[in-house]
């Protein structure tokens, strides 16, 4: 019995590690930025969107509201921001691939000022959306409309997040 969870839980990583998940994940972020802000998020944004979206342990302690400070969430969980520059690393190629999938494939548009949201395509019926899926995605909408209304700017809110742009 443990061999086929564990074959699930690989199943489950490689579909959600990809770059046309990751691409979608963006676009959910760049949608919820725009809609807020009236601006393309910003490519530095899409670096943290993506490690803190699929961090099953910052997904779990965001706050509740985009009305909750950023500063004091962060403030308040130093320890989700032990190996966030470390995180952000690692997931720097799967967000670079990520990014050029969408683009090629329509998920994603850039221009001069960072990223914006193509219109999706219909999911599939046969696809089935794990709930680590749907948090991923309800996270990434969530820090989409935080940096949209964060009071700062970009060079700051990335400071506060411990990156020095």
């Amino acid at each position: 019995m443990q061999p086929a969870q564990n074959t699930r839980q690989d199943d489950e990583a490689t579909a959600l590690f990809n770059p046309a998940f990751c691409g979608a994940v963006l676009n959910r972020a760049c949608a919820a930025f725009v809609g807020k802000a009236d601006a393309p998020l910003p490519l530095t944004y899409a670096y943290i969107v993506l490690p803190a979206s699929l961090h099953k342990q910052t997904r779990e302690n965001l706050p509740k509201t985009t009305a909750t400070s950023m500063w004091t969430w962060i403030r308040d969980n130093p320890l989700l921001f032990v190996d966030i520059a470390d995180r952000v690393t690692d997931f720097k190629q799967l967000t670079s691939d990520g990014i050029l999938f969408g683009i090629r494939h329509g998920v994603l548009q850039s221009d001069d000022f960072g990223l914006l949201p193509s219109q999706l395509k219909r999911r599939p019926r046969s696809l089935r959306p794990t709930e680590d899926w749907e948090s991923c995605m309800n996270t990434a909408v969530f820090l989409g409309k935080w940096f949209a209304t964060s009071d700062s700017d970009e060079a700051t809110t990335l400071a506060r997040w411990g990156f020095r742009p």
